[in-house]
């Protein structure tokens, strides 16, 4: 397959190397210092101890690569809905994009654009919807240097059709990802999965933005534990209204958490490198499925005001 990863952060490197180093015919959109290092020493990952080095083609545009097979997003939340019209040069009538974002997709709620990650529609018209395939990552991977990706827990991809139900195209990329060396599990309610990482992460994350702490010290805060329990709580309310009901505890899905240790969160690296936050994704687009579905959430409501505010004074907005 012709397979572009839009994306050279830690998630999208980690792919396209294990793609690249599985004999894949593998580009990546990148730029800047990652752009010209990719070209002149390749893309290198850390995994298990071993270092190893792909050979992957490199543009700084999408209009260089051609129309591809499979197009691979990982890129920061915020910045798809500029980004998007440009991967149409990417994009053919068979191409399937696979989009490796947090939180709420601009799909999720079929018949409704969500305007916190989709403001103008330019994601929903640039990306059609019949060649997409959900996912959700489960992976935690650093990057070291601009063309370096570290491997801490690499779990597994799931992926799934939007729609639901089981698909050949699903079973043709779980084969090409578990070829690759990673491990890949499809879904039959991909929402479901994406739902049930979000009510996990969209708590957290904000909280050690706001706080600059660790897992480990947000979880045993009681003020902390308390605010997340009823956020949780809500995005279970919202999720059992949607058809992505939640069957464990708040209790529970922090002792999860928990096992996982002084862990800072993808929002508050975010913050300490000065990049803009995934926001809008995590907690602005659960809040307006919310409005939509008339479910109160005044818990969710204050964690978003306080940490868009904190987003804008630092310019991160």
């Amino acid at each position: 397959m012709r397979i572009c990863v839009v994306g050279a952060g830690a998630i999208g490197g980690w792919v396209a190397a294990k793609l690249g180093i599985a004999g894949q015919q593998v580009s990546i959109l990148a730029r800047g210092e990652t752009l010209g290092l990719i070209r002149a020493e390749g893309l290198r990952l850390i995994d298990g101890g071993e270092e190893f080095v792909s050979a992957i083609a490199a543009a700084d545009k999408a209009e260089r690569i051609a129309v591809q097979d499979l197009v691979i997003i990982a890129v920061k939340a915020p910045a798809l809905p500029a980004l998007a019209p440009e991967l149409g040069a990417l994009i053919g009538e068979k191409t399937l994009i696979v989009p490796m974002l947090n939180g709420v997709p601009w799909w999720f709620v079929e018949g409704v654009r969500l305007g916190s990650v989709d403001p103008d529609g330019t994601i929903s018209n640039a990306l059609p919807l019949n060649q997409l395939i959900g996912c959700v990552v489960h992976a935690s991977c650093s990057r070291p240097a601009a063309n370096c990706i570290e491997v801490k827990h690499a779990d597994k991809l799931i992926l799934g059709e939007p729609h639901g139900g089981p698909s050949a195209r699903v079973e043709r990329l779980r084969a090409l990802f578990e070829d690759a060396g990673i491990r890949c599990e499809p879904s039959d309610d991909v929402r479901r999965a994406i739902w049930y990482k979000l009510w996990g992460n969209a708590t957290i994350n904000p909280l050690s933005a706001l706080t600059r702490a660790t897992a480990d010290k947000i979880l045993t805060d009681p003020e902390c534990r308390a605010w997340m329990l009823e956020g949780m709580a809500e995005l279970a309310e919202v999720g059992a209204a949607i058809g992505c009901p939640i069957s464990e505890s708040g209790e529970d899905r922090m002792q999860v958490t928990a096992r996982l240790g002084a862990f800072k969160t993808s929002m508050l690296q975010d913050v300490e490198a000065g990049r803009p936050i995934e926001l809008e994704a995590l907690l602005g687009a659960p809040i307006e499925i919310a409005r939509e579905r008339g479910i109160a959430t005044p818990a969710l409501d204050r964690l978003y005001n306080v940490t868009r505010l904190m987003a804008e004074s630092l310019g991160l907005a």
